[in-house]
């Protein structure tokens, strides 16, 4: 220890005993080093790494209610969820129900016929469905619904009508009263009583959802009417049920209330901030955060707090006519915003006893190499003049609004994203006052380019490029409506004599690998967005008629979720050539700090599943923190320890790193806080 002057050092020396120290402080509930996997009888056989994952997850339930499955895309997380129910039932006739995303609906059927012996599979379509459900199945049942439709349904909606700020009857208009005589406030009206005291008509109404073909949802019924009928409740792309209040992770909670047992499967745990995993934790495992103190409805910023990264500003304000900022009369404030990070310490307190993790390279011995390469862009004069103009009036109004007001934040940011990739179609940009009236803030310039931007240039030099190389290209924008960059794309692309297609969002969701199969062999390039084709499908046809092994995100978004899942619709078992994943944005713009913020994200997803990397999106990360940085040198210092799991070959796969996604509005608010920054 006396050569030892600092902590890397320190790292350095001992990483390797301190990982052993790890390793027989901790007893895992399966060893592959030295259990054979133990898996029930399926028409397929996994292969191994997918066995002993199978059995890990067999074992986690035997202890516990639910289990997390994070495997990456496309290492067969279908057959392992599948396979691990089917296993744990031991042979009994079981209920299993599916929620998964709406276009994945057919391929959960076509898998299960194909994975479990005698199998019987029915689609939930509507609330009656939900009465089939028998207590005692004859054989191995499951029930398939689309998330989507699960929620579907009525709701109870307040039917008092808001006068002046007081709560009136709907029918005869007579104020609602408190047991003092108070008029109670409109919007307090949730504690009052369910009928009006003068006429006695009723205060609240049920009506349709929006969009709902019928008058219950699936959810409830299962809980309400057929409680202790599910044993297994399989939900497919949990990470998208993450929302602490959206319909979608309500009905998922319903369903986990009386389901036996949980298995959520996913490929992106988390899009690199802990509020993505608290929801999730509370709805499927919450014995660990009750264990805390945290409880569902509070506790936020705490948790925050203790396991992620937050950012305490404080912003101090003067009186009007006051010089010195430090006078007596000024005032501060503090507020806390959100910022990429988790704490290594959330992984050993609420993941370890509850997840099972499985890379790519993991299950594939011999994946082709996948390189991602970040490309930035220097804008056109005549653009950069107007994007910098556009931006300074939005840094002025933003300043004199004060940093807490966010009446702007969802145009501006999105102005300043779209405007360097589409100049026309552009309408005044502002907000409205608390009276209704729109304050415009500015007016983008309307042009209509001739020839190509810079950007624009780039992609089209990558597509030819990719073409002579006999290698298609799939291309994902953001804006495909009122500033149609796909479309703009798409005429640029064919005037280059590129066969160029664009999936839109009218393709409905079952539709979209049928729609693939389509146009792949003939296309050469494909435009959409990577909402439309991130979860459940494959860019290469098994039987060779069309592959597109890269990938060009021409504008990256903020959802690290949603670019995580699309970024790995190539590079899967099966694929034979090499992947590329290219990332574009104009230098020095708003893209550019997305970009960097997405890096951000990613290093803090990564290092949550045991990945550390240093190249594409990863490499914009300049901030990984003090934490991150300690794990990092830890990983990269056990040299001497066996790295990979048991069932490794010894052929070591090619080098690879993953890439993913992001809840809007935290990303949204930090996208701001840049904005923000000097």
């Amino acid at each position: 220890m006396q050569n030892v002057t600092n902590l890397d050092e320190y790292l350095a020396r001992y990483a390797s005993q301190l990982g052993r120290n790890a390793q027989h402080a901790l007893t895992p509930l399966h060893n592959p080093d030295t259990e054979p996997p133990q898996v029930a009888r399926l028409l397929r056989e996994p292969f191994v790494p997918q066995a002993h994952v199978i059995t890990g997850c067999v074992k986690a339930l035997r202890r516990q209610k639910a289990v997390l499955l994070v495997a990456e895309m496309g290492t067969g997380k279908t057959l392992m969820g599948q396979a691990a129910c089917h296993t744990h039932a031991a042979g009994k006739p079981y209920n299993a129900v599916v929620m998964c995303p709406g276009q994945l609906t057919k391929k959960w059927e076509r898998e299960l016929r194909l994975t479990i012996p005698g199998v019987e599979v029915h689609q939930i379509e509507s609330w009656r469905d939900c009465f089939a459900i028998q207590r005692k199945p004859a054989s191995a049942t499951w029930w398939i619904i689309g998330r989507d439709r699960c929620k579907l349904g009525s709701f109870w909606e307040m039917a008092v009508l808001n006068r002046q700020g007081a709560a009136v009857c709907p029918d005869c208009g007579h104020y609602l009263l408190d047991k003092d005589g108070a008029r109670i406030p409109f919007a307090s009206i949730k504690k009052a009583r369910m009928r009006c005291d003068a006429c006695g008509t009723p205060l609240w109404k049920f009506v349709r959802r929006r969009g709902a073909q019928d008058r219950w949802a699936p959810s409830s019924i299962v809980k309400r009417k057929r409680p202790g009928c599910i044993d297994y409740l399989v939900l497919d792309e949990v990470h998208e049920l993450k929302g602490s209040d959206s319909a979608q992770a309500n009905a998922m909670g319903e369903l986990a209330s009386v389901s036996r047992k949980v298995v959520a499967l996913t490929g992106t745990l988390t899009g690199g901030s802990a509020e993505h995993l608290r929801p999730l934790l509370f709805r499927l495992q919450p014995a660990s955060l009750v264990a805390e103190g945290f409880r569902f409805n509070s506790g936020i910023t705490e948790f925050n707090e203790r396991y992620g990264r937050v950012e305490v500003r404080e912003t101090e304000s003067e009186p009007i006519g006051t010089e010195n900022a430090m006078s007596r009369g000024s005032s501060r404030s503090t507020s806390k915003i959100p910022r990429p990070g988790i704490m290594p310490t959330l992984f050993g307190q609420h993941l370890i006893g509850n997840c099972v993790f499985l890379s790519l390279q993991e299950v594939a011995d011999k994946l082709p190499q996948l390189a991602e390469q970040t490309i930035g862009v220097e804008m056109d004069d005549e653009i950069a003049s107007e994007y910098r103009r556009i931006e300074s009036v939005i840094r002025a109004t933003i300043q004199s609004l004060g940093p807490n007001d966010k009446r702007l934040l969802g145009p501006m940011v999105n102005a300043l994203l779209c405007y360097p990739d589409h100049q026309s179609n552009w309408e005044p940009i502002g907000y409205r006052e608390r009276s209704g009236n729109f304050v415009q803030v500015v007016q983008p310039a309307n042009r209509f380019p001739e020839g190509m931007l810079a950007k624009e240039r780039a992609l089209v030099e990558l597509a030819m490029s990719e073409f002579t190389k006999g290698r298609k290209l799939w291309v994902y924008v953001q804006y495909t409506d009122r500033h149609d960059v796909a479309g703009r794309l798409q005429h640029l692309l064919q005037a280059q004599g590129l066969r160029t297609e664009v999936m839109r969002a009218s393709v409905k969701g079952e539709d979209r690998e049928a729609w693939i199969a389509e146009h792949g062999p003939t296309a050469d390039v494909v435009i959409s967005h990577p909402d439309l084709v991130k979860t459940g499908l494959d860019f290469f046809d098994h039987e060779g008629r069309y592959n597109f092994p890269s990938l060009a995100f021409y504008e990256t978004g903020y959802n690290l979720f949603t670019l995580r899942q699309a970024a790995r619709r190539a590079w899967r078992i099966g694929q034979e050539r090499t992947c590329k994943v290219f990332y574009l944005y104009y230098a020095g713009s708003m893209q550019e700090r997305a970009v960097e913020l997405m890096g951000k994200k990613m290093a803090a997803a990564l290092a949550v599943e045991g990945q550390f990397s240093s190249e594409g999106l990863t490499a914009m990360n300049e901030d990984e923190g003090l934490e991150m940085a300690l794990a990092k040198s830890l990983v990269e210092n056990m040299d001497d320890l066996d790295a990979g799991r048991a069932w490794k070959s010894v052929e070591e796969a090619t080098q690879a790193e993953t890439v993913g996604d992001t809840e809007t509005a935290i990303d949204v608010d930090a996208l701001f806080a840049e904005l923000l920054a000097v």
